[in-house]
């Protein structure tokens, strides 16, 4: 589950923030390096793509049980293993990356280095585009032919609340409304197409993929199976899936496990239990890190929550400017609700972002906002001339994905109703249910478009047999996908199991773990699962050296990030 809130943090995470118009070709004219450049095919059509990849554009009916509804293309990227030592042929392994609105192209194109660490070599590995998400139909565009509006509202849109302000909770919520509005009118057409975006459809389009696959390999497409990694709301796309077609499940792992039956319930007040566990724990792993490699050490944890606990107060206080030219291009000032909003990414990766934390609130304590301007996004500058590219936003594709879902089974009609979700989600966690509330449940309030019949999931995704068993994997602090989310969600499908990982962060992604990596490729090689109970430690801890894949990528990540802010 990701947080629309647009900040350069949520960029370094496996970045979602892609070109969603064709970028310049490169000499090798016989590779593609968008998918503006694939017609949608009924079969594979495999082009070369960025570089050590291949593309396809796959036809897919918008409605399987209506095919007068007519089409769309779905986007497939795959990397293909060069094994020849497996006993059985590779298979393709689908991934996704969650959201609602996270992008698989860009996922699979910024972690490969992490997946094949995870999985081993021995498969294939494909990632895709879900219904409305990036360059994958059906159009959930709500500014429609307006360049980079989209990326500009997204900028303002999502803040955490303050949930002792009548002002804030009410404006939050009518912004929400003004947003639901526009884009119904928006999609108010008789023909519109995105209502067809949906979670339901997407588990169709993964059966679909099977079955093209096993056509494509002269093998019975009645038969062919799933496999499938999902992470965070991949889990709700995963146990859909499973629930919808039982006996069509070859290998399922879903790690960072949702809540099946709060997510379909439109609530999303299942995530938090975890949350301030997950932040807090910045103050012991700082400690032990030791001076030199946290910015913001003290002689004990008690120490630096007590500096943390005065350098906000003083923000909330006395904003601070930032008139940096190399941050920003605008004077600017920075708030204790840029700080809701950037912490909500923190404890997703603690590994990664617990050391930007500590040199943001260094900074911050001595009167200097350049990093928080920075990391929230208040620093970047909006490029909306007729030729710079527009940049794929995760706020329309989420809207519709999440709110086509609920079906509005859980609508905030009231500022009073608003209120009582915003109180709740802060209790479950101080330190990230403000921001949380502005950014889920209430989103949908005004969204008056509907998702066909049969696009509409009802109940708790569970399944009594699968033709194989499912992995599910959880953290034991996970500040958006509790560990329970799993153990849950597991006991509603016979013969899961729950491998827990030991560590904090979102997802097994989050830490890397041999324990893990283990596990999950003996799972992909012949189904096998741990044994009940099995606990993985994890192999990297924040502020210490790890030369994983994820944090080789995230430094890399960082460091281009910084050249582009000239930092």
């Amino acid at each position: 589950m990701r947080y629309p809130k647009a900040t350069a943090l949520s960029a370094i995470a496996l970045s979602t923030t892609t070109l969603a118009t064709p970028v310049h070709k490169r000499a090798n004219v016989s590779m593609i390096y968008d998918f503006a450049s694939l017609d949608p095919t009924p079969e594979f059509n495999w082009t070369p793509c960025f570089d050590t990849f291949t593309c396809t554009l796959l036809e897919v009916p918008l409605d399987y049980d209506d095919t007068s509804a007519g089409t769309t293309g779905i986007a497939f990227i795959k990397w293909s293993t060069n094994a020849t030592n497996s006993s059985s042929p590779p298979q393709d392994i689908l991934t996704n990356p969650g959201g609602p609105g996270g992008s698989g192209v860009t996922f699979l194109i910024s972690a490969l280095e992490l997946l094949t660490e995870a999985f081993g070599t021995d498969n294939n590995i494909v990632s895709f585009d879900p219904r409305g998400v990036n360059n994958s139909g059906p159009d959930v565009s709500c500014f429609p032919g307006v360049k980079n509006t989209a990326q500009l509202y997204g900028r303002g849109w999502g803040s955490a609340v303050d949930v002792n302000s009548t002002s804030s909770i009410a404006t939050a919520w009518a912004q929400a409304g003004a947003f639901g509005d526009w884009c119904t009118a928006a999609h108010s057409g008789a023909n519109d197409t995105a209502k067809y975006a949906n979670t339901i459809a997407t588990a169709q389009d993964m059966l679909h993929y099977t079955e093209v696959l096993a056509a494509s390999n002269g093998e019975d497409k009645d038969s062919s199976e799933l496999w499938y990694y999902g992470a965070s709301y991949g889990t709700v796309l995963g146990s859909t899936f499973a629930s919808l077609f039982p006996d069509r499940v070859g290998r399922i792992i879903l790690d960072g496990v949702v809540d099946g039956e709060d997510y379909y319930q439109g609530k999303w007040e299942a995530n938090l239990f975890d949350a301030d566990a997950a932040v807090k724990s910045f103050f012991t792993y700082c400690y032990e890190g030791g001076s030199s490699s946290c910015a913001f050490w003290d002689e004990s944890p008690e120490a630096i929550e007590d500096r943390w606990n005065n350098v906000l107060a003083k923000l909330e206080a006395e904003p601070i400017t930032v008139i940096n030219t190399t941050v920003v291009s605008t004077p600017t000032i920075v708030t204790i609700t840029d700080f809701k909003n950037v912490l909500l990414q923190v404890p997703y990766s603690p590994s990664v972002y617990f050391p930007i934390l500590a040199n943001v609130l260094a900074e911050l304590e001595q009167g200097n906002g350049d990093g928080l301007a920075l990391y929230s996004g208040e620093g970047a500058s909006l490029q909306c001339s007729d030729s710079s590219p527009l940049v794929y936003n995760e706020i329309e594709p989420r809207f519709f994905i999440a709110c086509n879902d609920a079906n509005g089974r859980f609508n905030l009609s009231t500022v009073e109703d608003f209120t009582e979700n915003a109180d709740y989600l802060y209790n479950q966690s101080h330190l990230l249910g403000e921001a949380w509330a502005a950014a889920t449940a209430v989103i949908c309030r005004k969204l008056d478009i509907k998702a066909p019949q049969n696009q509409i999931f009802t109940g708790v995704p569970s399944a009594n047999e699968t033709s194989h068993p499912i992995l599910f994997i959880g953290n034991t602090v996970d500040p958006v996908t509790p560990l329970r989310g799993a153990k849950k969600m597991s006991s509603k499908f016979g013969g899961s199991r729950v491998l827990t990982q030991d560590s904090v962060g979102h997802t097994s992604e989050a830490a890397v773990s041999k324990c893990t990596f283990k596990y999950v490729q003996q799972y992909f090689a012949d189904a096998s699962l741990p044994d009940e109970g099995t606990v993985c430690e994890a192999d990297e801890v924040p502020f210490q050296a790890s030369s994983s894949a994820f944090n080789t990528k995230a430094r890399r990540e960082i460091r281009k990030l910084k050249k582009r802010h000239h930092i």
